[in-house]
């Protein structure tokens, strides 16, 4: 039994460049993500679900992202699509039964909704995929900001997203401590290095209290309070604007597409 040093670091998760959506103001984005999402929900057959797929796609690959690591990011959220082609396509029932598995019918209105959900996730996950890797973090937290998210909302979601990253570091040197020490030999029966494993993910959470405790001091030594803002975002540009207005209406229009004419 092995345990993999896994590290998080979401620096590597945004792709650098200088293309026109590097460039793209980041409350247009936001906007353009969230309303597609919705739309892509709204969408009734999966033929716009598949073109918006393979579309942002081959935009993640034209803006420089290498083949294997688009297909790395894309294995975990096409397992879960599979899950749930699975068994929506088991479990969703109707009138036409088309075949059957071992006394499980499977149903043609199961089968078109299963694979209608699938076709969904990919596309929503490809929208996303490609927003993460144009947009870093900081401008996406300053944006929520912007946007009159709560603010104690958006201090949460970015500390959590430099802890996680900080308490990954630490866990895979904690973890190679062990390994070092033969916490996680062979050797060892099962139970004992359970147990091992049971007392470094112990220590990283006293850890992390205690980390914790010492940042919220600091914080307050220098002043901070739920209303502080550090960096105050530029005005929305009038073109950009227009963008935001101009994505809304393209999901609707996709949307009018697939209900009306297809």
């Amino acid at each position: 039994m092995k345990f993999q040093n896994t590290r998080i670091n979401f620096e590597e998760l945004t792709v650098g460049g200088n293309t026109p959506l590097h460039r793209l103001d980041s409350r247009v984005k936001i906007v353009f993500v969230v309303m597609l999402l919705f739309g892509i929900v709204a969408l009734l057959h999966p033929t716009i679900p598949i073109v918006l797929f393979i579309l942002f796609t081959l935009t993640a690959l034209a803006i420089g992202i290498s083949p294997g690591t688009l297909l790395k990011r894309l294995v975990a959220p096409f397992s879960i699509a599979i899950v749930v082609l699975v068994v929506v396509a088991f479990t969703y029932g109707g009138n036409d039964e088309i075949w059957s598995f071992r006394g499980f019918p499977i149903y043609h209105e199961s089968l078109s909704f299963a694979f209608l959900l699938f076709t969904r996730v990919m596309a929503s996950i490809s929208v996303l995929n490609l927003f993460i890797m144009v947009t870093p973090i900081t401008d996406a937290i300053e944006t929520l900001r912007w946007f009159k998210v709560p603010n104690v909302v958006v201090d949460l979601a970015a500390m959590m997203l430099r802890y996680i990253q900080l308490l990954s570091k630490e866990s895979v040197r904690m973890n190679q401590a062990k390994e070092s020490r033969c916490g996680f030999s062979d050797r060892l029966g099962y139970v004992k290095r359970m147990q091992n494993l049971g007392e470094t993910g112990g220590a990283l959470i006293l850890r992390a209290f205690n980390r914790s405790e010492r940042v919220y001091m600091a914080m307050i030594s220098r002043g901070y309070s739920v209303n502080s803002t550090i960096v105050r975002c530029k005005p929305l540009a009038p073109e950009n604007a227009l963008l935001c207005i101009g994505t809304i209406f393209m999901v609707l229009s996709l949307v009018y597409i697939d209900r009306v004419t297809i």
